[in-house]
């Protein structure tokens, strides 16, 4: 690994920082809330390197501009709209705002809600979606893909529009949805309404970069190297973080900047961030009987691992609950674990290559539904489009992925091998997998093996050989 140029580290706040609401800000974060108090500043993107603090003070600048402006006799209503993908991610940022509202007795004294204590009457009015002030403002949180209708996710956010937009994680916020609903909620007050959006830049697909090169829009990026040179991280943690990401990820998350994912990326890190934010939301819903399935990747050498991926399906979507590590390395001990894990009522797909082959035997004496499959036999389907079995599978896994019909845990080994996979055609032009260079993909592998024929509906194979 190449390390990073060092450079000078504050320990404390850089002299130039000043405190807002009890916050020392840094240049990088001054210029965050002075875009949102500019009232010439009509449309701002900002993406900045991960715990930068971007959000909480996107918080600040807009408690400021409320703090601001004068209780008057009969104000005139000015409304902020927070917006994310998902509710979890709505709260965050409203989080930030509940925390300097209670802090601050200026800010707490302009709650338009009376009664109770002091203490009680914040907590009790800042957990709300809706928040009123006394002198007009109005902040009101909504979620970007609500909706149960996958054809139209953000039905609630129709009829809803604001003096102030802010979309946070606006990166994972459907185009559809922002060109539909969200862009038609800056209509009310055209003139002198402000968007403001807020992105990890995973993409350029979408409207996030669309912002990014468009000249109306106030452009904020702040990299890594700001973010060590104004004491906001340390060179330490940069390179810890740099060995374990790849470079698509520190691209985005570090150097803030929209990275071009290669032609021959497998599964774009877009959908895999969406897979697991739908495994975290339990967003995903069967539309017929599911059944349990497993699948086992058995290590050939000392640095790969055996992992065992537990899932359900109703042949068509697909919701992985966890990836386990199995530390037994000798045949009959790795089956013996495994065993202890998977019901024998249940499918249970290992890899029948090399030591694999006497796990699965191993499983099929005990009774277990082992399922062989060989990754290097012929597809089963579309044999002039694949090269093998494993190109069908890890193609059938993209599918879901891209079609939005797989959840999967939060584990950084597996969003990792899947965002390196990649592929090529032959010179004959069927379809050929990549494996990342270095260390077997176990993680990636094993939920690859897990993947029934697309659109299987039975499970009455026990012990049987797929793709051999």
């Amino acid at each position: 690994m190449q390390s990073l140029q060092p450079q000078p580290r504050h320990i404390s706040p850089p002299a130039n920082a000043v405190t807002l609401l009890g916050y020392p800000a840094s240049c990088g974060q001054q210029q965050i809330v002075g875009s949102i108090l500019n009232p010439n500043c009509k449309r701002i993107v900002i993406s900045a390197m991960t715990r930068y603090g971007k959000t909480r003070f996107a918080a600040i600048g807009l408690l400021l501009l409320i703090a601001n402006t004068p209780i008057e006799l009969n104000p005139v209503p000015k409304r902020i709209i927070i917006i994310a993908p998902r509710v979890e991610q709505t709260k965050i940022l409203r989080n930030y705002i509940s925390q300097h509202i209670a802090a601050n007795q200026t800010l707490s004294a302009l709650l338009d809600e009376p009664g109770g204590t002091a203490s009680n009457r914040i907590k009790k009015e800042t957990s709300k979606r809706f928040l009123t002030f006394k002198n007009g403002w109005e902040i009101l949180t909504l979620t970007a893909h609500a909706g149960k209708n996958e054809q139209d996710p953000a039905s609630n956010l129709m009829g809803w529009g604001g003096d102030i937009i802010v979309l946070d994680e606006a990166c994972l916020i459907r185009q559809d949805v922002y060109t539909s609903r969200i862009s038609r909620m800056l209509g009310d007050n055209p003139e002198h309404s402000k968007l403001i959006i807020l992105a990890n830049p995973w993409s350029k697909s979408n409207f996030v970069w669309e912002a990014w090169q468009n000249p109306a829009y106030k452009q904020i990026q702040i990299g890594w190297q700001q973010a060590l040179a104004e004491g906001r991280t340390a060179q330490t943690y940069l390179d810890e973080q740099r060995s374990i990401l790849s470079p698509y990820e520190w691209k985005v998350l570090y150097e803030s900047e929209f990275a071009d994912e290669s032609e021959d990326t497998l599964i774009r890190y877009e959908w895999i961030q969406q897979a697991v934010q739908r495994g975290k939301d339990q967003s995903l819903q069967f539309t017929a009987q599911p059944r349990n399935i497993h699948g086992l990747d058995v290590a050939e050498h000392g640095v790969d691992k055996s992992i065992l991926t537990d899932a359900s399906t109703d042949g068509v979507h697909y919701i992985v609950h966890r990836q386990t590590w199995i530390r037994q390395t000798e045949t009959m001990a790795c089956a013996n674990q495994t065993a202890a894990m998977v019901p024998k009522t249940e499918v249970l797909n290992v890899d029948d290559i090399g030591v694999g082959a006497g796990v699965r035997s191993r499983l099929a004496e005990l009774g277990y539904k082992a399922v062989s499959v060989r990754v290097s036999s012929a597809p089963t389907v579309d044999v002039d489009r694949y090269l093998n079995l494993k190109s069908q599978k890890y193609w059938h896994l993209r599918t879901l992925f891209e079609q939005g019909n797989i959840s999967i845990p939060d584990i950084a080994e597996l969003k990792s091998q899947l965002s390196k996979m990649s592929y090529k055609f032959t010179a004959a032009g069927k379809i050929q997998i990549i494996d990342p260079a270095g260390k077997s993909p176990d993680y990636a592998d094993s939920l690859m093996l897990t993947l029934q024929p697309a659109g299987y509906h039975g499970f009455a194979f026990a012990n049987k050989k797929y793709g051999s």
